[in-house]
């Protein structure tokens, strides 16, 4: 979809009223009004600060950066970011656009050949032909190996942007762009197959900023307070660590503190420590997060905790369970957590990262549904305790068309019947790079214009959305479909020692067979814990599981950001590389 006009700040963000056509004019206007705004600060190792940059920073080595690419690749040329987590990506990042380059944000190399990154990089190369590799001199000695042995990867001009000349700022001329050239393509996380590159224009990019800001309106906006700091330790190659950390901070007009999504994970308590000392504070994560929390974080470590100034925790990336917001916010009450607090939302990258999130303070919207009427595409309301909890994911804005329609005849479904959610708007991508895809240019009957099929399900409830799971991804039972998530939320409580759980339905040539991967904290019986989750979720959803591994934890495939990378857990399984892969052993498996 092009993009005719562009946006405007928020009002009480300096910067000027006029309207800004790519992401270059915006992070030159914010330099010019505030040039020694601290817009970034890192924390290494998440409780020290280690780097810093203000506006002026940031545009000047821009700047610097882009004359130096300018040299190296025409206009249109994609270039390769791969950083360690820090605030070179941030200059890496703003440089390919005002070089008129295309940035393709991918996970840094580790040094080690064998890394599954290595091999999805590659892919990566493989599907948009990048002419730069862009990263830090340090990385390159580091991974120097790494990068001369793979032929995809030694084929590109290396650049190491912390060696740029910061004179050469002065020779920078504004590169030949406008609202509908590309930015960046983003890549997919991986939970589904090959990685496939979203197109995203600067127009495309400039609208979701404007819409997030929009969509996360609070009471203090109306007091005419500014935004409060933002505090991410998701990674900026991530669709969500991007916009979080690097460009909303410059539309919204605050600054971000960030830290690596390795010491989240070691000490949780890392990310509500920088929250608590910042008073006001902003923040988004995956719902795992939030489990994580709660599992990890010491009454000890709790004590010194005050999150009484947390205004907003966007939920998204995966699906968002009742349960985990409810445990969530008991175990953090203590520490001033309020419940309006948590915001969940949906989107995808192929409209840039949000399409609609919950209202800030008002706590999230659960519905309760009845579980057999919802597996035959049905919404009814139960009382409790009975039924399947669904969060809702907010109101839809008015500058977006969110369609529910049925995917094979694709007429419209009415409010409380569940089908495919389809997105038209100016956030959406304009398709997959280099590849020819129809899952931009969807028809509706009586709809004008095209939209993106999602593939995710999901229903209209009382003027909120509701999402229930991926179309490619329901598992058919008896006719009946079940959302992998719904199981595994399930397979959770089965025993205290299981700490996550991915389910997958394999075909066996004659059924779909439901496999559970298990991973357990600790030396377990794993004929004890198998038996555990066959019977709680046949218990709870009447599925008979097929087969059930037990693994260490750490075990399964993930993204950066945490997220359970499906399609290499479906691998790894069918390989045998998480034990034999026979089905239906019995013992733990």
């Amino acid at each position: 979809m092009h993009i005719r006009n562009g946006v405007r700040l928020p009002k009480g963000v300096a910067g000027g009223r006029r309207k800004f056509t790519t992401l270059v004019d915006l992070c030159q206007a914010r330099a010019a009004a505030e040039p020694d705004l601290r817009a970034y600060t890192f924390y290494a190792d998440g409780r020290t600060e280690w780097d810093a940059l203000t506006l002026a920073d940031l545009d000047r080595r821009a700047r610097a950066l882009a004359v130096q690419l300018t040299g190296l690749a025409p206009t249109g040329s994609r270039a390769l970011l791969c950083f360690e987590p820090g605030l070179d990506f941030h200059i890496a990042f703003l440089g390919c656009l005002y070089a008129g380059l295309i940035a393709v944000p991918v996970a840094p190399l580790d040094g080690t050949r064998t890394s599954l990154k290595v091999g999805r990089i590659e892919s990566i190369v493989a599907s948009c032909a990048p002419e730069l590799l862009l990263s830090t001199g340090l990385t390159f000695a580091k991974c120097l190996a790494v990068v001369e042995e793979s032929p995809a990867l030694n084929g590109l001009v290396r650049v190491a942007i912390d060696e740029t000349d910061p004179a050469l700022a002065q020779r920078w001329t504004p590169p030949g762009i406008g609202i509908n050239t590309p930015a960046y393509l983003q890549y997919s996380s991986g939970s589904t197959g090959e990685p496939k590159g979203v197109t995203l224009t600067h127009g495309n990019v400039l609208h979701n900023l404007a819409l997030i800001h929009d969509n996360l309106y609070r009471s203090s906006d109306e007091e005419g307070l500014p935004r409060p700091p933002s505090v991410s330790w998701l990674p900026s190659h991530y669709n969500m660590g991007l916009i979080g950390g690097v460009l909303d901070p410059l539309y919204a007009g605050r600054s971000a503190l960030l830290f690596p999504a390795g010491v989240f994970v070691r000490s949780p308590v890392s990310w509500l420590r920088l929250i608590s000392q910042l008073g006001r504070a902003d923040s988004c994560a995956p719902n795992f997060a939030l489990d994580l929390c709660v599992r990890r974080i010491s009454e000890v470590q709790m004590a010194g905790l005050d999150l009484s100034g947390w205004e907003m925790a966007l939920l998204g990336g995966e699906p968002v369970r009742a349960e985990t917001l409810d445990r969530f916010c008991e175990v953090f009450a203590p520490s001033g957590l309020r419940r309006g607090t948590l915001v969940p939302g949906y989107g995808l990258a192929e409209s840039t990262v949000m399409v609609t999130s919950a209202v800030v303070g008002e706590g999230p919207v659960v519905l309760r549904c009845d579980a057999d009427a919802l597996t035959r595409g049905r919404v009814r309301p139960v009382d409790p305790p009975g039924g399947r909890r669904l969060v809702s994911c907010g109101p839809i804005s008015a500058s977006i068309t969110l369609v529910v329609a049925d995917p094979d005849t694709l007429q419209e479904c009415a409010e409380g019947e569940t089908g495919e959610i389809f997105v038209q708007g100016p956030s959406v991508g304009t398709g997959y790079w280099n590849r020819p895809d129809e899952v931009f240019h969807a028809e509706l009957p009586g709809r004008r214009g095209t939209f993106l099929r999602t593939g995710d399900t999901g229903f209209r409830w009382d003027g909120e959305l509701f999402v229930t799971g991926r179309a490619k991804e329901v598992i058919i039972i008896a006719g009946a479909n079940h959302h992998p998530h719904d199981l595994e939320a399930t397979a959770e409580t089965a025993h205290p020692a299981v700490l996550a759980c991915c389910v997958l339905g394999v075909d066996d040539g004659q059924r779909e067979q439901v496999v559970v991967l298990a991973e357990v904290l600790g030396e377990v019986d794993a004929e004890e814990i198998a038996m555990a989750v066959r019977r709680t979720v046949h218990t709870g959803h009447g599925v008979r599981v097929d087969d059930v591994a037990v693994v260490p934890a750490g075990s399964l495939p993930r993204s950066s950001s945490g997220k359970l990378l499906r399609a290499g857990c479906r691998d790894a399984y069918t390989a045998g590389a998480l034990g034999s892969a026979g089905l239906g052993s019995g013992t733990g498996r």
